[in-house]
């Protein structure tokens, strides 16, 4: 892209910078709007917590890293953390730069920045539409790992004095090895789906049965709780997302890629450990393939290879997105193989 076609995209995604907007952008961002119509408080409280030394100013020259799977609440976890800095008058809004590596367009396809135009937007954020400031930015890189290459990026702006915080559902080992090697000292958070002893410690009121009976229906996402209590189930916005997303995150624009499928040969292994060659037999895909597959769900941070799927949802999410084509699996198997 060329840079007068990533200044509107930079930002569209920054309203803090006008002075109208300072204040009021929160009321009408996506994310925080959703978990204002449904939160599910210990998750919002347990993300402010673990971010808590981000909040009150900037802090240049630091890396910080949240990862976790699709639906988790990075990308709103992270924006509190804008929405606290911009709102402190001490800190200069136009030093905050929000750079949305995947977006949703207007026709509700996902688009993704090519590593050349997440190079330029860090590198020089004035020239693709950020206005000019004094001082170090905070830079903050939501889903980065969609991009090749990007602990580069991450690295050049570290060494500029940028604070950088980014959220990435995928990370890889050679990623982490990558910063390292770069001398970068990233500090990395995970953030995780609730588990069921937890939404028991946080529904003391609720009979135990129901609370395994609903859990094991929609979960530990925190949006997931949060519409099945509000709405009796999960939306079809959250499971088009994080359906949308795997995908995105297994595929890698790849043709052939049965996300969909995957998921279902993977819920339906009748052993405690994930078999590739079972798991083949069932896609009629070679071993070689489904073990790449398989470690990118892994990286995905959605499949524990000894234990199974990481959140019950995600064995519904087959039957939820093509019900014609795969069963719902029961209750029983679901709470047999999550982790």
């Amino acid at each position: 892209m060329r840079n007068i076609e990533l200044a509107p995209v930079l930002r569209a995604a920054n309203p803090w910078w006008s002075r109208r907007s300072r204040a009021s952008w929160v009321v009408g961002d996506p994310e925080l709007a959703t978990r204002a119509r449904h939160e599910w408080v210990p998750a919002t409280a347990g993300a402010r917590a673990m971010l808590g030394n981000l909040l009150a100013h900037p802090r240049p020259g630091t890396v910080t890293l949240v990862v976790g799977p699709r639906g988790v609440g990075k990308t709103t976890a992270v924006k509190d953390v804008v929405a606290h800095l911009v709102a402190e008058p001490a800190t200069d809004p136009r030093r905050v730069v929000l750079v949305p590596v995947q977006r949703t367009e207007v026709d509700g396809l996902t688009a993704v920045l090519a590593p050349a135009d997440l190079a330029t937007v860090v590198r020089a954020p004035t020239r693709t539409g950020a206005p000019a400031c004094d001082g170090a930015r905070v830079l903050v890189l939501d889903e980065v790992g969609a991009v090749a290459g990007w602990p580069q990026v991450v690295t050049d702006a570290h060494r500029r004095g940028d604070q950088v915080l980014v959220t990435t559902s995928v990370l890889e080992p050679a990623d982490v090895a990558a910063l390292a090697a770069a001398g970068v000292p990233a500090v990395v958070h995970h953030l995780r789906p609730a588990s069921l002893s937890e939404i028991l410690v946080a529904s003391p009121a609720g009979a135990a049965q129901d609370v395994r009976t609903a859990y094991l229906r929609h979960g530990g996402l925190p949006r997931a709780l949060a519409e099945h209590r509000d709405l009796g189930d999960v939306g079809d916005e959250l499971v088009a997302r994080v359906a949308a997303g795997l995908h995105l995150d297994v595929c890698r624009g790849e043709d052939g890629c049965p996300v969909d499928r995957l998921l279902a040969a993977v819920c339906a292994t009748t052993g405690r450990f994930v078999e590739p060659r079972e798991i083949a037999r069932t896609l009629d895909l070679p071993t070689s393939r489904v073990a790449v597959l398989l470690d990118r769900l892994e990286h995905a941070h959605v499949l524990d290879p000894r234990r199974g799927l990481v959140d019950p949802l995600l064995h519904r999410l087959p039957s939820l997105v093509a019900p014609g084509l795969h069963p719902c699996p029961s209750a029983q198997h679901i709470a047999t193989f999550s982790r």
